[in-house]
């Protein structure tokens, strides 16, 4: 009798041994996925990172192309420029006093 006993003593180690197996298998596959989760969020959130700074570069890009068509434009439509402009290209001079045409309003 005393073999029986240690045979299920044996039997019940194993079992008791083959669950803790499998505990600590579930425990490191979960730490596992949990490291891996976060090695991935820490790589995502650098890459988001260049893109935002790709992005940042963009916008100081742009804004300063903005300011130099506001400046061209500003250039463009001075007066004193668009009478000289007037002047060479469709050879357009100041009306005289007897060219102007007053038309009456209507009511």
């Amino acid at each position: 009798m005393a073999v029986c006993l240690d045979y299920q003593s044996v039997y019940y180690d194993r079992r008791a041994m083959s669950s803790s197996t499998r505990l600590h298998l579930i425990a490191a596959f979960v730490l596992l996925a949990a490291l891996s989760f976060k090695v991935w969020m820490k790589v995502e959130t650098i890459e988001l990172g260049y893109k935002l700074a790709k992005q940042r570069e963009l916008v100081v890009q742009y804004d300063m192309e903005r300011r130099d068509l506001e400046l061209q434009l500003s250039l463009l439509t001075r007066p004193d420029n668009l009478q000289a402009l007037a002047a060479e290209r469709l050879s357009l001079r100041p009306a005289n006093m007897d060219q102007l045409v007053r038309i009456p309003a209507e009511r």
